[in-house]
């Protein structure tokens, strides 16, 4: 009987170990799995260190025409994080005196790479001129900013209620070539123009992503 009560005390600490390490290494690719590693990035991310890279791409600045719709999106709708928000002073490109330029820097995972960046010049100057909207699409000269997430349905019904947002394409499975080729990744996609007909791609991944060869 002794022996029989010392081999279950065994398999019980067995099955609680393999399941601590099934949590820890985020085996399971469910909804709260990639979440987690989400948090894993944000805290490893801290040690980043500028010196140790020979380039970094840090930061895409989007130049907008008001800056307090722009953040309604970036900021409240989809989450970002504002980490820097100066007003700088500089000369009027075509009066002789000074105006506002509102800069800000908003991260997503990371405050010192994947950073976007929103600037408005004349700031709080209602006689700014400001250009014609262009919803161009696919088309050269234009950028598109890309974001995962894992909540895509639930951010796509406040993303498409957003003031100055207009809809391409609502969210929609797609197929893409694995980066080995053997393969294909799964996402689920929604495109949107933002306030300043920026393109915005909203996705969420279905399958984990490897990017190595």
């Amino acid at each position: 009987m002794g022996v029989l009560i010392e081999n279950c005390k065994f398999r019980f600490i067995a099955v609680v170990f393999f399941l601590t390490i099934t949590a820890c290494t985020g085996k399971k690719e469910d909804k709260g799995s990639i979440q987690w590693k989400q948090e894993v990035v944000k805290e490893t991310n801290q040690d980043f260190k500028i010196e140790d890279y020979p380039l970094v791409f840090r930061r895409t600045t989007l130049i907008v025409r008001d800056i307090k719709k722009s953040l309604a999106l970036y900021q409240d709708v989809l989450g970002m994080e504002i980490i820097y928000d100066k007003i700088l002073i500089r000369k009027h490109p075509e009066k002789d005196q000074d105006h506002e330029v509102r800069l800000v820097f908003l991260k997503a995972t990371n405050s010192y790479y994947g950073v976007l960046g929103l600037m408005e010049y004349s700031y709080n100057d209602p006689s700014k001129f400001i250009k014609p909207i262009r919803k161009e699409g696919f088309t050269a000269q234009n950028s598109v900013l890309l974001f995962n997430t894992n909540d895509l349905e639930g951010r796509f019904e406040k993303i498409k209620n957003t003031a100055g947002v207009e809809i391409i394409t609502a969210p929609t499975l797609r197929e893409y070539p694995s980066y080995d080729g053997k393969g294909v990744i799964r996402v689920k996609v929604s495109i949107f123009y933002d306030p300043d007909g920026f393109l915005v791609e909203f996705n969420e991944p279905q399958d984990k992503i490897n990017v190595e060869k």
